[in-house]
């Protein structure tokens, strides 16, 4: 099983046609975008999902999904694939995600494919076509989460390009779920001097200078890509990539936190890409405002969590995270953090 956020990957697809020609077995499965109008076809395959997965069934029903997929606030996309009499064999939900270093990405949140139509390259497909879509959006990155202990799905993925940054770079990955948000937000605390408050267009040029010293913090030398006019283009679009809550103190922007909303096909949160706070003003409790807020903006559309990434030498935040209920689920579970880059994704279309 390949297993990513809170849901579960079944590995399905061994990297190659079996007893069928590419040609045929291209024709028998189409691979689309999801319609509104598959909602019933697609419960039906996340519900067979959960059960091969031994997991609890979905609780919510087809009106749900597509109030989720197509209503005013879309939370994920999906692509479906489909045989030539229209019966919906396999899909692969993702959502749309942000890194501060480039830009957009795209995250990987779950694929699947029935046992019928298993070991027909139908799984390689549904990838391709969700790594198309992501660089036909500009997407510098493709994410996911495996545990460690699915050899094959991780074979595969590092077959295709894909790196563990758990292992190659030392991020673990953590979760605040929803108890644990509700017991921290519960505590309250003003700084004086500070406001803290929702980020605008304006407040770019104080975050990308941040960003910047974020970079230099977390030893990473080649810095960040993203300039203040791209960072303002993609926290102004509709929908935005992004949000974010700054610090600001006599008119200079002292920390931020920046985040997006996340999707499985049980439930939604929050996944907080960054926090900062300058190093002249800790110890004031301005990342705890900051980060109340992001566990906030959860809470407020029901999210069950705020998900984040440490580096695991960053001893001094990881402890800070672990007493207010956020667990490590790289040492818990073994979450290991995945990506395939952009030169890779191009590779991989082209195969």
């Amino acid at each position: 099983m390949w297993y990513t956020g809170s849901t579960c990957w079944q590995w399905i697809e061994p990297g190659h046609v079996k007893r069928l020609g590419i040609s045929e077995a291209m024709a028998q499965v189409n691979i689309r975008e999801a319609r509104k109008s598959d909602c019933g076809l697609l419960l039906q395959l996340i519900q067979e999902s959960a059960i091969d997965r031994k997991l609890p069934r979905p609780n919510f029903d087809a009106k749900a999904l597509e109030e989720n997929g197509w209503g005013t606030s879309p939370s994920f996309k999906s692509l479906t694939a489909e045989t030539e009499e229209g019966l919906l064999v396999g899909f692969v939900l993702f959502f749309y995600t942000y890194s501060t270093w480039e830009g957009c990405s795209v995250f990987m949140e779950d694929l699947y494919v029935t046992h019928a139509y298993r070991r027909k390259g139908i799984a390689s497909r549904l990838w391709k076509k969700l790594v198309q879509t992501a660089l036909d959006a500009e997407c510098s990155r493709c994410n996911l989460v495996l545990l460690e202990s699915n050899a094959l799905a991780i074979t595969f993925c590092e077959k295709l390009g894909a790196v563990d940054l758990t292992k190659t770079e030392g991020w673990h990955y953590f979760r605040m779920n929803r108890d644990a948000m509700d017991a921290f937000l519960m505590t309250k605390k003003s700084i004086d001097g500070v406001e803290i408050r929702a980020a605008t267009g304006k407040d770019c040029l104080g975050i990308r200078k941040l960003i910047q010293d974020l970079a230099d913090y977390e030893k990473m030398p080649e810095g960040p890509q993203l300039d203040v006019k791209q960072l303002e283009e993609d926290s102004t679009r509709r929908p935005p990539f992004f949000k974010a809550i700054v610090a600001e103190e006599e008119d200079t922007i002292v920390g931020y936190a920046l985040f997006f909303y996340t999707y499985t096909w049980d439930s939604c949160g929050v996944y907080m890409e960054d926090l900062y706070v300058c190093p002249s003003h800790r110890g004031r409790g301005i990342g705890m405002a900051l980060w109340k807020n992001v566990v906030q903006a959860s809470t407020d559309v029901g999210g069950l969590w705020c998900d984040f990434s440490v580096l695991d030498w960053n001893t001094k935040s990881i402890n800070v995270y672990k007493s207010k209920g956020a667990a490590n689920l790289t040492q818990q579970k073994g979450y290991h953090c995945y990506r395939m880059v952009k030169d890779r994704m191009k590779t991989f279309i082209a195969e």
